[in-house]
């Protein structure tokens, strides 16, 4: 590849290079300063982190390998505890497994890796070189570009753990599915991360089979692809149509997850196997917006995405990971190499038993890991540890874009504004993408998409951590083998609304055509929406006619919201409209309620005050907390039941701990 001219690595190094602010949201995990004692311990323990995440994780899966049932249906495969089937795809833990065996001499991964393999050719393997995505579930075939690449990485970098016949099997394996991938994949087929994961997988069967039908086919992608980055460079196509339309508020169809954990790593690793300087500029300016949707501590704000029924708070349920792309692209621009460092954290925070759970409390409210999660993140980890280990020498932290106290970012294509205001993050979207799923669906009724009509999807507190978020606007099984099932427990969707029940439930969740109006002034920014009350599946109310009006005012002390719902006449309602206010709180958190009007949350770093206006105050609150699969959080569901007609007003305030 052509070296990058240097006023090329100037543009690139924008972010990395800007000065810590007075009024940046920069975490404990990222304070590391620039001396040499401190920068050589943090990448030490970086480049630790790396690989005995990866032991751990690789360690969960052999204990949910079953070996002990002779039934080849059954033998060599990887349980799921959550999901209490065999996913499809675990053969993907191939080449993390060998990662292991090669790193610690530990035959024990081999053969985990071996009796895998096994499983797959014998039960989701197809005579036409595929694999398929479950062996009853879904017979979609598209994963075979992500086996391919898993399979292909295992030969290329371990293949020398392997016996010559096995390895041998292997790769005829590999040919006869990427010759099936070579008439299977166009930039039609699937959603967008399909054919841009198809550019990783050719190149890395164009290489090893010295076959330039191959590289020739993964060039043409990927510069078709770049076809598929909006203005502001989203990479768009996670829905369908992909190309060609757009929404009636102009949106396109774009899932952060999706993007920063499978597409975008992979045009950066064909971009670098390639040298194609087009490709990799075009990655890493698509990579630098991508980041402004990073946490401070690590999370991916999926809020809003087409496909956020799988996200999981540090990425999606059934991708890969991001560290491939932010680690190995952190040569160009440094401050990547942050985006990978913190989000490797708080994986590893939830990680227990040796699995990845989808979210931050789901170990303490006793939801089980699903274990695809786990096999396919290890994944990305593998390919760090091969192919950028000589990246993760000493260098300083940086901070990242919402790290600081920016004010407003608005992005139209995906109808979002991002806010920073002294240490509150906020997310506020009217993004009107309905997602349909084409070749995965459970075939569940229509609704229970990502929420919109000025909803406020995201509220994070720098010092406090999460305090608001966003879930689906009803929680449906959207891809039957690819997401959980809720436990016997109390959940309710967590996006902040209003609410009420006629017959059906209805709530400000789901009017795309919601008008969202955003504004800034001297150290606040103010959004307003108004709307119609509609249930998951965009129906309205016509008994009613109810509509709504809330807004979200951000100041450096308080967030204050105020919501009021009104009808013609005084209609007759199961329920009276009330506001919902799930707020973030682990079961360890300690509430108090001194009055009607307050609750405070004693959180780790500081105490979360609630308050309202409302004449009675909070209704009577739950002795357990909600939660939901999406993202993964306990909350504490505040609620007010709203006079008709009237306003009401709610202030959170975060107090430091003394």
């Amino acid at each position: 590849m052509p070296p990058l001219t240097r006023r090329e690595m100037l543009r690139l190094s924008a972010v990395g290079a800007t000065a810590l602010g007075a009024n940046l949201c920069f975490p404990a995990i990222a304070a590391a300063t620039a001396s040499s004692s401190n920068t050589a311990a943090h990448n030490s323990t970086s480049a630790t982190l790396y690989a005995s995440l990866l032991k751990d994780w690789c360690d969960g899966l052999i204990a949910h390998q079953v070996i002990n049932v002779r039934d080849p249906a059954l033998h060599g495969g990887l349980l799921c505890p959550a999901c209490g089937i065999m996913h499809g795809r675990c053969g993907d833990a191939v080449y993390p497994l060998l990662r292991v065996a090669h790193s610690t001499g530990d035959e024990k991964y081999l053969q985990a890796a071996l009796l895998v393999y096994t499983w797959t050719e014998r039960n989701v393997s197809r005579t036409d070189g595929s694999w398929v995505n479950d062996v009853t579930l879904s017979s979609w075939q598209g994963i075979t570009v992500f086996h391919s690449i898993a399979l292909a990485e295992a030969l290329e970098h371990h293949g020398s753990m392997l016996s010559s016949s096995i390895r041998k099997e292997w790769n005829d394996r590999l040919a006869a599915a990427a010759k099936f991938l070579d008439s299977f994949i166009t930039i039609e087929t699937g959603n967008i991360n399909y054919p841009v994961s198809a550019t990783l997988a050719f190149t890395l069967c164009g290489i090893r089979f010295n076959n330039t039908h191959y590289l020739e086919r993964a060039r043409e992608l990927a510069h078709t692809a770049l076809d598929y980055f909006t203005p502001n460079e989203f990479l768009f196509g996670e829905g369908h149509p992909s190309h060609g339309i757009f929404t009636p508020k102009g949106c396109r169809p774009v899932d952060l997850g999706y993007n920063v954990e499978e597409s975008l790593p992979s045009l950066a690793l064909y971009s670098l196997l390639n040298k194609d300087k087009d490709v990799l500029m075009r990655t890493i300016a698509a990579m630098r917006t991508h980041m402004e949707f990073m946490l401070p501590d690590g999370g991916w704000d999926n809020s809003w995405g087409t496909r956020n029924y799988k996200w999981t708070y540090w990425g999606s349920r059934t991708s890969d990971g991001c560290q491939p792309a932010f680690l190995l692209l952190s040569q160009y621009e440094p401050v990547f190499r942050e985006v990978a460092q913190r989000n490797l954290e708080i994986m590893a925070a939830c990680t227990h038993g040796g699995l990845l759970y989808g979210g931050p409390d789901y170990f303490a409210h006793g939801d089980h890991a699903c274990i695809h999660h786990t096999f396919t993140h290890a994944k990305a980890l593998a390919t760090v540890l091969d192919r950028g280990h000589d990246l993760l020498k000493p260098s300083q932290r940086f901070p990242l874009p919402r790290d600081a106290a920016y004010g407003l970012k608005s992005y139209p294509e995906i109808g979002t504004h991002l806010s920073a205001v002294g240490k509150w993050r906020a997310t506020v979207t009217e993004y009107d993408w309905n997602y349909v799923e084409h070749v995965q669906s459970a075939g569940s009724s229509p609704g229970g998409g990502h929420a919109t009509g000025g909803a406020l999807s995201t509220l994070h507190h720098c010092q406090l951590g999460p305090v608001l978020t966003a879930s689906m606007t009803e929680y449906s099984l959207v891809e039957i083998s690819n997401q959980q099932v809720f436990s016997d427990a109390p959940h309710m969707p967590l996006t902040t609304r209003i609410e009420y029940s006629n017959g059906k439930t209805y709530t400000s969740l789901s009017d795309f055509a919601a008008v969202l109006t955003a504004k800034t002034a001297s150290d606040e920014v103010s959004f307003e929406a108004r709307g119609r009350m509609l249930t998951a599946a965009h129906q309205p109310d016509v008994g009613s006619g109810m509509k709504y009006h809330l807004t979200y005012r951000l100041t450096e002390p308080a967030v204050e919201i105020t919501a009021a719902s009104d009808a013609a006449g005084m209609p007759i309602l199961s329920t009276p409209p009330r506001f919902i206010l799930p707020i973030i709180s682990g079961s360890n958190e300690k509430i108090e309620h001194p009055d009607s009007k307050t609750v405070r949350i004693h959180k780790t770093n500081g105490t979360l005050v609630i308050s309202t206006d409302a004449t009675q105050g909070f209704d009577p609150i739950p002795a357990t907390r909600t939660f939901n699969l999406v993202p993964g959080f306990e909350c504490i569901p505040l609620c007010i039941t709203m006079p008709h007609g009237k306003e009401i007003c709610v202030r959170l305030e975060a107090l430091q701990k003394v």
